[in-house]
């Protein structure tokens, strides 16, 4: 009597992203702990009906497409996820502790306003010190707490209602940020393309890898930045050839 092979799925998801505009890879990289991870194949097919003998009947059956495609979810929200997610890209910025002098922001009371927002991505600067705001004739000096309040880890100004300095005042800024370097992501347009490797773990069942040489991830579901469970970020993964040499998916088992 044959026995059965029931199966717990669990394994590891690894992708290989590849260089922009060629199909050249750059080395796997673990994804992260991935709770889910699925996939899915739909043909598309012909039948031809005979109807010589009265009763219409199928005797010919062909295949004209093959649709793959697949989705996984990460709970991982490294930097190299989200810009994924993004569809964009991951870097480095860089701040330098290069004094500012008289930063001119045009204010209106109870906003907030972001020191440096000229500065690279836009996001202004952090961790600054030595801050002194001025009117825009650098003879008024304000006073943090009465007419403004700082936040130097933010690098922001928030304008006090009951302050001395009056909508649409010009202010001068000076400061000076810390040196640091902080990530930097950027939403893009360019798909993520590269081939995705499954290391099967499963604790009850045989272990087979499963090996996509070229997919296509596209953002999937939404990434809540506000919630009270773990973020996650989800994507559809589109399964194609890489070449007319090698199949979409190949499946292999453990010795």
């Amino acid at each position: 009597m044959a026995t059965n092979n029931y199966t717990r799925g669990a394994g590891r998801l690894y992708f290989d992203q590849f260089i922009s505009g060629t199909t050249t890879k750059q080395g796997r990289r673990y994804i992260g702990h991935t709770p889910s991870f699925s996939n899915a194949i739909e043909s598309e097919t012909l039948e031809h009906i005979n109807k010589d003998a009265g009763v219409g009947e199928t005797d010919k059956t062909a295949t004209l497409s093959t649709s793959r495609s697949g989705g996984f979810v990460t709970d991982n929200i490294s930097p190299e996820n989200v810009a994924m997610f993004l569809l964009g890209s991951a870097a480095t910025f860089t701040q330098s502790n290069t004094p500012v002098v008289d930063e001119a922001i045009t204010v209106k009371q109870d906003r907030y306003y972001q020191l440096g927002d000229s500065v690279g991505d836009g996001m202004g600067v952090r961790n600054v010190a030595s801050v002194v705001v001025q009117d825009d004739t650098d003879t008024t000096t304000y006073v943090d707490g009465t007419d403004y309040v700082l936040d130097p880890v933010m690098g922001t100004l928030y304008i006090m209602p009951t302050g001395s300095i009056a909508d649409d005042d010009v202010l001068h800024v000076d400061y000076t940020p810390a040196t640091e370097t902080r990530t930097l992501l950027l939403s893009g347009a360019d798909s993520v393309k590269g081939a995705l490797f499954f290391e099967s773990t499963n604790p009850d069942g045989d272990k087979v890898d499963f090996l996509y040489p070229s997919v296509e991830l596209s953002p999937d579901g939404d990434y809540e930045l506000k919630s009270d469970e773990w973020q996650e970020i989800g994507f559809s993964v589109a399964i194609n050839k890489l070449n007319d040499s090698t199949e979409a998916i190949i499946a292999q088992g453990r010795a």
